[in-house]
């Protein structure tokens, strides 16, 4: 399980960074997908919480503070929590008008506070232990308040193929190294120098686990399509095409975003 020791293994998100401009399918894919996708979950999200100045939101494992102007967008009460302290400091520095800001280092498993009416935790569950995502969806849900949404994003697989992999920039490149489970928990807990691993997790498991820890699964849309659909270009609308169709859907995509409701007791 991560402690306030933790260190994000990808030092100034180099992997990712290299990643993405090896991987998009076009220049400025990556952030208009991410941005569309978080529009959306937007809209859901207008539609059901209140007044601004009355929502108190967490924002758990905030990193280095990225999306906490997007949180304040529905809260003028946020608390931005992550385990690495030199992450969370840069988060520290965010600023955003009529917004009060509390900060906390701790890992998701051991925060207190609450209860919240809106949660974000984004790109979390995909670099813990596997044994930490249930903890963490539990401990999410007794931090929130009931009818209390949740908005979820991870790195997804295909549903029933799950996998993990050891990524890191070599030459220039990022090389990604199919590992298994054993592996990856391993590697979590040890760290291999700069090395990052990553989970791809299987919606289907994730929506299962939520469900056990009290969450009802209300809205999900995949972002990030990476996959070969024909010429990679600004004139084909890849979210659009996935998200519109089941079996597309069910396969394609590098990342889930999810709006969860928080059950009854």
């Amino acid at each position: 399980m991560l402690t306030e020791s933790y260190r994000y293994p990808d030092t100034g998100d180099h992997v990712t960074g290299t990643f993405i401009r090896r991987h998009e399918p076009y220049d400025g894919y990556w952030t208009a997908s991410e941005d569309r996708a978080l529009g959306k979950v937007a809209g859901q999200l207008t539609a059901t919480l209140g007044a601004r100045a009355g929502i108190k939101a967490l924002d758990a494992g905030c990193g280095e503070g990225r999306l906490l102007p997007w949180v304040a967008r529905f809260s003028a009460d946020v608390t931005a929590a992550d385990p690495d302290q030199e992450r969370l400091a840069k988060a520290r520095e965010t600023v955003v008008e009529d917004t009060r800001f509390s900060f906390t280092a701790s890992p998701i498993t051991e925060l207190d506070g609450g209860p919240y009416d809106l949660v974000v935790c984004s790109h979390v569950i995909q670099h813990v232990p596997t044994s930490d995502v249930a903890p963490i969806l539990r401990r999410l849900a007794g931090l929130t308040a009931p009818g209390g949404a949740l908005v979820l994003a991870y790195s997804r697989s295909p549903i029933g193929q799950g996998a993990f992999s050891l990524d890191s920039v070599e030459g220039g490149e990022v090389r990604s190294r199919r590992i298994g489970r054993e592996q990856f928990d391993k590697a979590l807990r040890e760290g291999e120098g700069p090395a990052l691993p990553v989970r791809y997790l299987d919606p289907a498991e994730v929506a299962a686990e939520a469900a056990e820890a009290g969450w009802r699964t209300e809205w999900e849309w995949t972002y990030h399509v990476l996959d070969d659909l024909g010429p990679a270009d600004e004139h084909v609308d890849r979210d659009e095409l996935v998200n519109a169709s089941g079996p597309l859907r069910r396969h394609l995509g590098r990342d889930l975003v999810t709006l969860l409701r928080r059950e009854p007791a």
